[in-house]
């Protein structure tokens, strides 16, 4: 028998109560309000911090508002409407008279104190609540409740708190006593420098936590098999729960393709679970109760389509008591649009032909740059983790990109290699391999295909040099400039005979004042080294062009990876006709459908998000061999005028607003392979 959230139409909200909300909940209103945005799935407060049912659990602190409609009342309302409910639960803390009552349980700093934030005691992800009465919890609420899934909050080591202050690493007894039996060592401090300690801890915690992770996923599943865990990601199964969310506080600029990348590692890299990627509807932890831009809100959920996930969207309270409605009308009108075309939005798979490398030791800045960089060049690209590339056939890439990745395994590089070797190309920046799969930094570069033969040094600074461009041939962007402006590390090398060098460095030179402004050396460093390897070819550079084009956004370093993988990788935009603003993506779908997404950017002005200036009259050419049978706009509707000549597709698209989705169906063999 199939899962239930294989096939599912899956439109989410979590409605992420406060205590309060309970004491007048009303389970009909509940189901109104779902069925006003056509959702399909609901997220609700349960359990672990505060019970939102009645418990029998001396451990487990009752809410003291249970006056309105039971959580029983509300999940047999929404099932009677057809909508799934999933439970939230957060074990990451209990309230203060639990601590008091069974205080190893908690987090506990170098200094052995703990962390209370507003009367909630932080607990240890090593402790006996997490390890053993959470257990007993989710037995019981999954007993007394017929919940359809199950979130779970802030798991983990968390060493901070909601006001951003950060702790350190936990010294709790359970701690330092598994830490100690495993490595051999004391526990680090915080700010302790890198080095064996650090990364053993960073290993320990991993594994704690993975080991957590499938033992809770096995004890729901193997006793309620019907239940839909999240983020298990060792059992492939389930539905991968992450946010596009702002803070405060957070560093400039704000990453407005948040929504596409992380549904498309997820999609990418466990494409058996469903990626449910939450808009948050507010602004930050201080500022729950005012939402961020509407027009981001709906920007953030045509991402996610466009890539093939679920949409999902967050906020604080309920919805008939939130204070900023706002974001309502734009989320409403998403989720309505995929309610009416959810049939062809089922089974969607990527057809992009370039692959990002990525995941959580990996430079996000460098990451995001190139993902732009192709998303302003109209080539879809799929990003995936570096813990998951071994399992994933990489066949359908033409081109892998490696940006700044620095520490892989030794199968992972030898995989890359081989892909190479095999007729692919690789781009890749930075210190790819510089460290191995541990974390620790090796002499050299383990990919073979880079040809780097000693590093002579690691320049952590190289502001105020530049690259002086040369032969510019095969660089149609830079007819009319001759350098390429260097910021942060660089890589000098040496490198095997057969490496073409390309570019040459020049070193720091004054900037100021200006009669000073020049230079009298250029040195024989590249900024790119070419190298035919097997089959395939690898282009290095020995930089990081993606931190600078996410952070500055100046065209210099976004022409450079254009070029590269155009003229260099031999990769030719999937669509032309599309101005950089539009994002374009590519999915196959059932029985023969191809579809093809329009996102439009043009509504992010520096750092705010507006409607998208309309676009009229387009008209787009892609790759598609065989004649299709007909193009529809599901946005809008109707049938789009298209054209069928020499394996090219013309489509001419009346209107473009934020989005549209062209369905394409085609006569004979499906839709087609897009591959030249």
């Amino acid at each position: 028998m199939s899962e239930w959230w294989t096939d599912w139409p899956w439109r989410l909200i979590q409605t992420n109560l406060r205590e309060t909300d309970m004491a007048d909940i009303s389970a009909a209103q509940v189901v109104r309000d779902l069925r006003q945005f056509e959702a399909t799935v609901l997220m609700i407060n349960a359990a672990g911090i505060i019970a939102s049912y009645p418990t029998a659990l001396p451990f487990h602190f009752q809410s003291p508002h249970l006056t309105g409609d039971s959580l029983a009342d509300i999940l047999d309302a929404c099932h009677a409407a057809n909508i799934r409910v999933i439970a939230r639960t957060d074990f990451s803390k209990v309230r203060r008279p639990l601590h008091e009552a069974y205080p190893d349980w908690a987090y506990r700093t170098a200094d052995g104190d703990i962390v209370d934030y507003n009367g909630d005691v932080h607990v240890c992800a090593s402790g006996p609540y997490v390890q053993e009465r959470m257990f007993r919890i989710l037995e019981e609420m999954f007993t007394a409740l017929p919940f359809d899934g199950v979130f779970f909050n802030m798991g983990g080591y968390v060493t901070h708190d909601y006001s951003g202050n950060d702790y350190g690493p936990c010294h709790c007894s359970h701690c330092r006593e598994a830490f100690r039996a495993r490595t051999g060592f004391d526990l680090p401090r915080r700010g302790d420098p890198e080095g064996p300690v650090t990364r053993a801890h960073a290993a320990f915690k991993a594994e704690m936590v993975r080991a957590h992770r499938v033992r809770v996923h096995d004890f729901v599943s193997e006793r309620w098999p019907h239940v839909c865990v999240a983020n298990a990601f060792e059992a492939g199964r389930g539905f991968i729960r992450q946010e596009s969310n702002t803070a405060l506080d957070r560093p400039l600029p704000r990453w407005a393709l948040s929504a596409a990348e992380q549904t498309s590692w997820a999609r990418t890299s466990h494409p058996a679970m469903v990626s449910s990627n939450t808009t948050v509807d507010f602004i930050d932890f201080p500022c729950r109760h005012v939402t961020v831009s509407p027009d981001l809100q709906s920007l953030r959920l045509a991402q996610s389509l466009a890539q093939g996930g679920a949409l999902d969207w967050y906020l604080i309270g309920r919805i008939d008591n939130h204070a900023d409605r706002s974001g309502f009308g734009p989320v409403r009108e998403m989720f309505r649009f995929h309610a009416r075309n959810q049939d062809d939005y089922r089974g969607l798979t990527s057809r992009a032909e370039v692959a990002l490398l990525g995941g959580p030791q990996a430079p996000a800045d460098e990451l995001r740059g190139w993902y732009r960089a192709l998303a302003e060049t109209h080539h879809p690209a799929d990003v995936m983790l570096t813990n998951r590339a071994l399992d994933l056939d990489w066949r359908r890439y033409r081109a892998l990109v490696v940006p700044d990745v620095q520490p892989l395994s030794d199968a992972l590089a030898e995989r890359i290699d081989r892909f190479v070797e095999d007729g692919g190309t690789l781009i890749a920046s930075g210190r790819p391999g510089f460290r191995d799969g541990d974390g620790a930094p090796r002499d050299l570069p383990v990919l073979r295909c880079l040809g780097v033969r000693e590093i002579r040094e690691v320049h952590a600074q190289a502001r105020a040099s530049y690259f002086e461009i040369g032969d510019k041939a095969d660089l149609p962007r830079f007819a009319d400039t001759d350098l390429l402006y260097l910021d942060g590390p660089y890589v000098e090398a040496d490198y095997e005979s057969d490496a073409r060098l390309r570019f040459r460095r020049i070193p720091p030179h004054p900037f100021g004042p200006p009669e000073r402004c020049y230079w009298t050396e250029v040195s024989d460093q590249p900024g790119l080294v070419t190298r035919r390897f097997g089959r395939g070819q690898a282009l290095y550079l020995p930089w990081r062009p993606g931190a600078l084009y996410h952070r500055q956004g100046w065209p210099n370093p976004a022409w450079l990876m254009a070029d590269v993988i155009e003229s260099l990788a031999g990769l030719p935009p999937l669509a032309t006709g599309l101005p950089p603003q539009v994002m374009v993506t590519d999915l196959a779908g059932r029985d023969g459908l191809r579809l093809i997404h329009l996102v439009n950017v043009s509504g992010h002005t520096g750092e705010s998000f507006h409607p998208p200036l309309p676009l009229r009259d387009l008209e787009i050419e892609i790759r598609h061999d065989a004649a299709p049978e007909e193009a529809r706009g599901l946005w809008r509707g109707g049938t789009l005028e298209c054209t069928h000549q020499d394996g090219r597709l013309r489509i001419r698209i009346p209107r473009l607003g934020l989005i549209e989705a062209v369905a394409i169906r085609t006569r004979r063999n499906g839709y087609g392979s897009a591959m030249p």
